[in-house]
């Protein structure tokens, strides 16, 4: 069952709140299958320095990263009508950060014991990417400038692998010969399924079904062609159009997936042998096996130390013990975290409540080119002065913010709640009136100040701007109604199936008598 709304929200907020948030490892740390985050994308134009994390700073580039990734997750939550400011998003980007930091720093203890080879990094590489050309497309969708940036990240990932095991070694965790095998192991298997209900959903009795699968399991034996058998018989509509197949799989995973008695019957075969009927929930199975055993030769090994790697991986990961050392290691790196950056600092100490430190802050950070421009600076700073009980303050802060700042619904709210509060209501409602006014079809912000005049108790503006979106609704119809019209006018062979698209007939002329 999927999240529901509620739950998708109250994770959204736990997920950018201005705290510190142990992530999933596997988060952290992504393992290089063709598919590990790209992190070179074009950054999104913050220059800090930002913070330093147990002495170390983190770079511009990777912060930008970081708040490119928050951003991400945030529009991921925007569907279900969460909005978060940019403030928010580079505190989250902060949050990241000090996790992946503590976990490279951590890396870096032990760099001699995790080295990665250059021929390493190449093979891996030509195993996915075997040809220039897939090469090159698979750098142009990861935003990837050179080969060597490409080099770079694949080490990175591969050092974290090797890291992530020798964390294993060291939490003495360990990988069974058996549950190696059980994922090294593959089988594949072709079943019909005659179900209790055919292909078109109408039921069958047991008695039925048992006496068709019989009679197709006589076909199947008698030499017939199971693939079309099955696509002739089968009611499983995930194998029905492969001739039955399932597989190859590990076999741990088809042991674990699949119906017992399904399973138990595959087992009991050699390659190539065909089951009686066998009975499941689903109904009657006739199984064949196809192939079952390990890898041979030269891939044995190779495949063997892959499987052993990848599952130690995992079961450390899920482990008790690397669940505790990860939240240790980025509690410290928080409590030994130093922001830099005013602007980021301004908003952590807001989120703490520590309304002077952060007005100072905010002070500073708003003659850095970064945050002169950003209207979310503005209005946030403008909200400490208001805690402060501040508000002509908050108005002469609000009234510096450059031209390209103002126009945005967020800063105009904030302008007019100021006034509000230093009791100049009138006016604070006369700059939201004049604002709507002047953006006539904006159905955002005609929807914001239908909340804001509610909010305010000002149920006259309030009913009209309800009756404004109203009408922008019934006009946003209206135009896609005519726009519909015209796409259909334009049609091929529009005009011969539409009567009313005909050239009207001619009008004979009057004959003077």
């Amino acid at each position: 069952m999927g999240m529901s709304i509620m739950s998708i929200r109250r994770f959204a907020k736990r997920l950018l709140a201005p705290v510190i948030i142990v992530l999933v490892v596997a988060m952290m740390v992504g393992v290089f299958y063709i598919g590990f985050p790209a992190m070179t994308k074009p950054s999104t134009g913050y220059v800090g320095p930002s913070i330093k994390v147990n002495g170390q700073k983190l770079s511009d580039e990777d912060f930008n990263n970081y708040m490119m990734q928050a951003s991400q997750q945030a529009s991921q939550f925007a569907q279900y009508g969460m909005t978060y400011s940019d403030a928010q998003i580079r505190d989250t980007a902060i949050n990241m950060a000090i996790q992946n930091m503590a976990f490279d720093q951590e890396m870096q203890k032990v760099k001699s014991k995790i080295k990665v080879s250059g021929s390493d990094i190449d093979a891996l590489i030509k195993k996915y990417l075997p040809t220039e050309e897939e090469l090159q497309s698979f750098m142009e969708r990861q935003g990837f400038a050179s080969k060597n940036d490409l080099k770079k990240a694949v080490r990175k990932d591969l050092e974290r692998q090797k890291f992530i095991q020798y964390k294993a070694h060291q939490l003495k965790v360990t990988v069974s010969r058996a549950e190696i095998l059980g994922q090294l192991e593959q089988i594949t298997v072709s079943h019909i399924l005659i179900g209790l209900k055919d292909g078109n959903n109408k039921p069958r009795t047991d008695g039925q079904a048992l006496q068709l699968a019989n009679e197709v399991y006589q076909k199947a034996t008698a030499g017939g062609d199971f693939a079309q058998l099955a696509k002739q018989y089968s009611d499983d509509p995930g194998s029905k159009d492969k001739g039955g197949v399932y597989g190859p799989m590990p076999t741990g995973q088809f042991k674990t997936s699949m119906d017992k008695q399904f399973v138990d019957a595959s087992l009991a075969l050699k390659a190539g042998q065909i089951s009686k009927p066998v009975k499941t929930q689903f109904g009657y199975h006739i199984i064949r096996l196809d192939a079952e055993g390990l890898p041979t030769g030269t891939d044995y090994k190779e495949q063997y130390k892959q499987v052993r790697n990848n599952l130690l991986i995992q079961k450390v990961q899920g482990s008790p013990a690397y669940t505790d050392w990860v939240k240790k290691i980025a509690l410290q790196a928080q409590k030994n975290m130093e922001i830099i950056d005013p602007g980021l600092r301004a908003y952590r100490l807001k989120s703490e409540s520590k309304w002077a430190e952060s007005a100072k802050a905010y002070e500073k950070a708003l003659t850095k080119g970064y945050y002169k421009n950003r209207a979310d600076t503005y209005i946030d700073a403008s909200d400490v002065y208001l805690q402060l009980k501040q508000p002509k303050s908050a108005i002469a802060l609000l009234k510096k913010a450059p031209a390209a700042a103002t126009d945005a619904i967020d800063y105009q709210v904030a302008l007019a709640n100021a006034y509000k509060v230093n009791n100049e209501a009138a006016k604070g409602q006369s700059i939201l009136v004049k604002y709507g006014q002047s953006h006539a079809d904006d159905v955002k912000i005609h929807s914001t100040l239908k909340d804001v005049y509610t909010s305010w108790g000002l149920t006259a503006l309030a009913a009209q701007e309800t009756q404004t979106l109203a009408d922008l609704q019934k006009k946003e119809q209206e135009n896609l109604q005519k726009y519909q019209q015209g796409l259909q006018q334009q049609a091929p062979g529009a005009a011969a199936n539409n009567p009313s698209a005909q050239p009207a007939a001619a009008t004979p002329a009057p004959v003077k008598k």
